[in-house]
């Protein structure tokens, strides 16, 4: 059943290399969009992950349509097929309005139908603070983290289970996937399972959707793998089975903390510090023992993300992934 739902709905995609459209570079600005997607076209890429929170094109959870048709008429001077990133900051489980968190995902989809794109990246839903998996007490440091018994974590996330099935039955009904996100630590009060991917794969499990699947971000596996002491191997293989789209970048596996000083990247950089989208190949990523895992059975989009500070090393990129599928 899930290949060949996935099959039909990624036709035309398998194995492509992609790019991210960054949303901050965008920041609302369509002329920047348009400028990038030439800079895409002429690199080689033949798809493009598209940020509908850096085009403006989601205010206070409902879709805006005038610039959705904005949107529709810049991507479609290209021949580019497309997925699409939810808000960054998006979270079922908020504690503060959350019915306009749910409303954004769902809008996210339909801006995906709206432009013909058949993935939607969400980066998943964390709690702050109250009560840890089966503790009395909130959970202590992020660095004391140990896998934990699937029957707690699901019982824990019951309520997100419930909206993910929801969203699941949304996305069916437009014909999409929603593809949920794996992302290292952002706080130390932070309760999710999307840090650990193992984790992920019980809670996408649980909904048993063939349109809720996994997207996996190498980058932020690399960094969870040393601070959280996981193994990126191991997680890889844990989420095949509902793998339907991938991250690729580099970094050398450093969270950025407060002591470093700046996050901004200039200063991340030249301490090798933090998500740092790397073209892949700069950083330490074993991607040549990665790869053998999950291809040549993954059937989508090679998905870079990559800093807009790098695109001069936008063809070495698609070298590096050309040369690395093929050899797979």
């Amino acid at each position: 059943m899930l290949e060949n739902v996935f099959s039909l709905i990624i036709i035309g995609m398998v194995n492509q290399i992609g790019i991210n459209a960054d949303s901050g570079t965008i920041n609302g600005d369509l002329t920047v969009l348009e400028k990038m997607l030439h800079e895409f076209e002429q690199a080689g890429f033949s798809s493009i992950e598209i940020p509908v929170h850096g085009l403006d094109c989601i205010i206070n959870g409902k879709l805006e349509y005038h610039q959705v048709s904005l949107v529709k008429h810049i991507l479609g001077k290209y021949s580019f097929s497309y997925t699409v990133h939810a808000p960054d900051a998006l979270n079922l489980a908020a504690q503060y309005y959350p019915e306009t968190h749910l409303e954004a995902l769902q809008a996210t989809i339909d801006f995906a139908s709206e432009i013909n794109a058949k993935i939607v990246v969400y980066h998943g839903s964390w709690k702050i603070g109250g009560k840890g998996y089966g503790e009395s007490k909130p959970t202590a440091s992020p660095h004391c983290f140990n896998p934990i018994n699937s029957e707690i974590l699901i019982n824990y996330w019951e309520d997100e289970i419930e909206r993910l099935e929801k969203i699941a039955s949304y996305a069916k009904q437009r014909g999409i996937i929603i593809a949920v996100e794996n992302i290292f630590r952002q706080n130390a009060g932070e309760l999710t399972y999307r840090i650990d991917p193992r984790q992920l794969a019980t809670i996408v499990s649980a909904v048993d959707s063939p349109f809720l699947r996994i997207c996996f971000d190498f980058g932020h596996a690399f960094i969870s793998a040393h601070e959280e002491g996981l193994s990126i191997e191991h997680a890889l293989k844990a989420v095949l089975p509902y793998l339907a789209h991938v991250h690729i970048h580099d970094n050398f596996g450093r969270q950025f903390s407060e002591s470093s000083g700046s996050s901004r990247p200039i200063d991340m950089i030249f301490q090798g510090m933090g998500d740092l989208h790397l073209v892949p190949g700069m950083g330490s990523i074993p991607y040549q023992s990665l790869f053998p895992i999950f291809m040549p059975q993954y059937q989508g989009v090679l998905m870079m993300e990559i800093h807009p500070r790098f695109k001069d090393r936008y063809e070495m990129a698609i070298n590096w992934a050309e040369n690395i599928r093929d050899h797979t």
